[in-house]
């Protein structure tokens, strides 16, 4: 029973962690840069003839509105994937709410040759520290017995629970689920902490998420007929914040469970220091 139940609670920290991350300084990643070049453009403009129209024009718009081109739906995954890889790394924080209880997770998360590494904490219903790094899990709570040792958990078989946590720790893999969306809805132009973005609803067929993250297809008895994610897209094609809520079928006539979940994306491009913990802190759990 005790295995049995931290396996859900480390499933649960994991998928929370996985839908996604934050902004709140990242400003200069999608507008500094862009006012640079749109002062430099400016100056060279006033030296130039003045018979030239596109420059005034090009005023009457900030650089950042100017570059929120609207993403297709055959097109959305492989912008905001390529746009992520050349940013490298990333902060995120999410929320997440089940059944009444609350579950905050911030940290940061960088790829490399091996995929994404991360490194997060959370509070709330589970305060527990985590580190991914390859095909190798640590994490750490107070509710797990086991003192200030970190479990170390083999992610390398993909048909176990803990596999299938690898898959759902990778963003490349939750965007993925996104490659064919029943729809794409471009809702309107938001600035998300003063940076521009474009405001999306991209609907899901169920299968086609469990198909991304290889989940067992029986699992779409757990979810609703459709999965609904919003995703505000800046102009360099980078995710800054998302919002998502599903409603679990009921089941042996009970109520329905709504879990929402809501994060932001920061910092892109940020320096991430993530390493393993030492080995004399390190203990592989009983039957994990």
């Amino acid at each position: 029973m005790r295995v049995t139940s931290l396996a859900r609670r480390l499933g649960t920290a994991a998928l929370v962690l996985s839908i996604g991350a934050s902004l709140t300084a990242c400003s200069d990643d999608g507008g500094t840069t862009d006012s640079s070049s749109s002062a430099t453009d400016e100056g060279t403009d006033d030296s130039a003839d003045e018979s030239t129209e596109e420059p005034s024009e090009d005023e009457s718009e900030t650089p950042d509105e100017a570059s929120l081109a609207e993403l297709t739906s055959d097109d959305f995954y492989p912008s905001v994937m390529a746009a992520m890889r050349e940013a490298e790394s990333f902060n995120f924080e999410t929320v997440a709410g089940v059944a009444g209880q609350e579950q905050k997770m911030a940290g940061q998360a960088r790829f490399s040759d091996a995929g994404i590494e991360m490194m997060a904490s959370s509070t709330g219903a589970q305060a527990m520290e985590m580190i991914l790094l390859g095909k190798a899990m640590y994490m750490k709570s107070p509710d797990f017995g086991t003192g200030d040792k970190w479990i170390k958990i083999d992610l390398s078989d993909p048909d176990s629970l803990f596999g299938m946590i690898g898959k759902a720790a990778d963003p490349e893999v939750m965007f993925k689920a996104m490659e064919s969306p029943k729809k794409l809805e471009l809702l309107g132009t938001e600035d998300v902490d003063g940076v521009p973005t474009n405001h999306y609803r991209i609907t899901m067929d169920p299968s086609q998420y469990l198909k991304a993250m290889e989940f067992p297809a029986a699992m779409a008895d757990m979810l609703p007929k459709e999965l609904v994610t919003e995703m505000w897209v800046d102009g360099d094609s980078l995710p800054r914040r998302f919002t998502q809520t599903i409603e679990v079928p009921a089941t042996a006539g009970g109520a329905p469970t709504s879990t929402t979940t809501e994060g932001t994306y920061s910092d892109f491009g940020t320096d991430v220091e993530i390493e393993a913990p030492p080995a004399a802190q390190v203990t592989e759990a009983p039957g994990m």
